[in-house]
């Protein structure tokens, strides 16, 4: 009979820790403001990956495997973090001194800060005190590495000289190579000057988009036709049309409360008798998170294929009643899709898309993330896997999870956790860094929002915000809380997951009664942009002025039923970048997305 350790054991796969020896952790300053600091999808997806090969254990060739010896026992690869235990202390500096040196040359904009936390038997009198055993070197490694970014030294920073008069063309500083690959903007046929990590990043990022090309549009069915699918790797392949005034956008999902579901299931999932089992436990339900993220990137592509119309002679579209979406597309080439996924380090999804997909996009998020994880009917979705695991460390004890109103008013229960949405819109030549600290912001201020809302005592739910002012963050903050809390609020942000369906239901459908991207209505849109919507930033009362239009008209004035003031305007300001494909008509957000099925790779 095997024992209660070996047991846990084999249900991670990975040796318990030592009684006595060194946690390390590492954790990378400046993730997404390295990702994000060029103007090119590659380079954000390149960046993206190499963050991700960077604190990848398993993997010999491209990560970081060959690093760690073999008496190291690994309890976190993921987020951009690295949590490690090692035998002693020369081991520790060993392998700090190594990761660094490896870090510096891939990816030297990342700063990394490191922490060294001892643990076991009592040291020798004269040495600095222990941890107890790993589990309490963990609980003490916040803490550790929080004083270590305080001590950064200037050493850290990345040191390329001042002697080189070339500018990388995409971070600024001194340019160290020649980009064959791509030309500069004013010199056609001259190689574009970059420094060596973005020649690099550019490379891993080539590599990664053919792989998630092949794994997420490759196969995908469409609602005409047959064509040949791909992701596109330049911003400006995101659905710009001819002499038109083109806007993406920058979405950002972030899942409430990471923080709290790992640390619980740490406490609930790991054996007390067995030190560091609960943190192997915890490694696993990271995997199950980084599984969902990485199935909702890939549904949310399969789902925008779904809608393209390819009709044999005609240019291939996105649909969306009286509009639609013309697709980049070359005579024998692929058609690009107009959005493109950008996973970081597993657990942090950004998604870049034509600006009138983005809240289309989010509602088919938080619908597919809503599903019946019981009703998907397969163990191998990302959903229902996740949702088995924390239903299976939570016990028997009544509650748990949170209660989802589906269709026709079923109710289901569900663990899977809500996310945080933040939308920027922005031109297409803004730099990426810019719409991403703006949706990241507006992320940020959605789940603060939430914890509020939960602190009242309202039930857990999924937030969105959104931006579509291109200015500092700083500054749009200040603008969107004095809109919010002014005498007359301004705009109805953040939504809960309801209220943001019922805001599309009601003032963005087509088919709503009064809606406002009702076909045909361009005398409408001038009287409510130059008449009404001042009256209600102002906030004057509104029903003199919709008398006298009623008047003059000689009908009643026809705006969404049971409109409110803030609403309305928030539905103003994105009437004109809204576009209704029917994500979910086209592929069902409760069918499975695992390997092989309707929403998952193909066999």
């Amino acid at each position: 009979m095997t024992s209660v350790s070996e047991q846990h054991r084999s249900a991670v796969g990975v040796s318990a820790p030592p009684a006595r020896g060194v946690l390390v952790g590492v954790d990378l300053r400046g993730i997404q403001a390295y990702v994000y600091s060029g103007r090119r999808i590659l380079d954000a997806v390149g960046r993206a990956a190499l963050v991700a090969e960077l604190t990848d254990t398993s993997d010999p060739v491209r990560g970081i495997a060959d690093l760690v010896p073999d008496d190291c026992t690994v309890l976190r690869d993921a987020g951009g973090a690295l949590t490690v235990v090692l035998p002693d202390a020369a081991a520790a500096r060993l392998f700090t001194a190594r990761y660094t040196r490896v870090l510096r040359e891939r990816a030297g904009d990342l700063i990394p800060v490191v922490a060294h936390v001892p643990y076991g038997p009592s040291a020798p009198e004269g040495e600095p005190a222990r941890a107890h055993d790993v589990d309490e070197a963990l609980a003490l490694l916040p803490d550790r590495l929080r004083r270590a970014r305080g001590h950064m030294s200037t050493l850290h920073d990345p040191a390329h000289g001042y002697g080189i008069t070339a500018v990388c063309a995409v971070g600024g500083g001194p340019a160290e190579v020649l980009d064959p690959s791509r030309a500069q903007d004013d010199r056609p046929g001259v190689p574009e000057r970059v420094s060596a990590d973005v020649a690099r990043a550019r490379g891993i990022g080539r590599r990664w988009h053919r792989a998630h090309s092949a794994a997420w549009a490759a196969g995908a069915v469409t609602a005409t036709g047959a064509p040949r699918l791909a992701l596109p790797m330049e911003v400006d392949r995101l659905g710009r049309e001819p002499g038109g005034v083109s806007r993406i956008a920058v979405v950002h999902l972030d899942v409430n409360g990471l923080g709290a579901i790992l640390g619980e299931y740490r406490e609930r999932a790991g054996d007390r008798r067995v030190p560091g089992s609960g943190a192997l436990a915890q490694r696993r339900l990271s995997q199950r998170i980084a599984d969902l993220t990485g199935a909702l990137a890939r549904v949310l592509v399969r789902a925008v294929a779904a809608t393209v119309r390819a009709d044999p002679g005609r240019e291939p579209v996105i649909p969306g009643g009286a509009r639609s979406i013309a697709l980049d597309h070359e005579p024998s080439g692929p058609v690009r899709l107009p959005v493109r996924p950008i996973v970081v380090a597993g657990d942090d999804l950004t998604v870049l898309c034509d600006a009138r997909l983005a809240l289309p996009l989010v509602r088919y998020a938080l619908d597919w993330l809503d599903a019946d994880p019981e009703g998907i009917g397969d163990p191998a979705d990302p959903r229902t896997a996740l949702h088995r695991t924390l239903v299976a460390a939570h016990g028997d004890r009544p509650g748990g999870g949170r209660t989802v109103v589906g269709h026709g008013g079923h109710r289901h229960t569900t663990f899977v956790p809500t996310v945080g949405v933040g939308v920027a819109v922005q031109p297409v030549g803004a730099p990426l860094s810019l719409g991403h600290e703006l949706c990241e912001a507006m992320c940020r201020t959605a789940k603060r929002h939430r914890v509020a809302a939960m602190e009242g005592g309202a039930p857990d739910e999924h937030m969105v915000a959104w931006t579509t002012r291109v200015d500092g963050v700083d500054r749009v903050l200040a603008r969107w809380e004095a809109a919010r809390r002014g005498p007359v609020p301004r705009t109805g942000l953040p939504l809960t997951g309801s209220g943001f369906t019922r805001f599309l239901e009601r003032y963005l459908d087509p088919d709503a009664p009064g809606s406002l991207t009702a076909e045909g209505d361009s005398r409408r849109r001038g009287w409510l942009i130059s008449s009404l919507v001042p009256l209600l930033e102002s906030g004057a009362d509104p029903v003199p002025e919709i008398t006298r239009r009623a008047r003059v008209t000689g009908g009643p004035v026809d705006l969404p039923r049971d409109w409110e003031s803030a609403a309305l305007l928030d539905a103003v300001e994105m009437m004109d970048l809204y576009l209704d494909p029917g994500l979910s008509r086209a592929l069902d957000p409760r069918l499975s997305a695992a390997r092989g099925g309707p929403g998952g790779d193909p066999r």
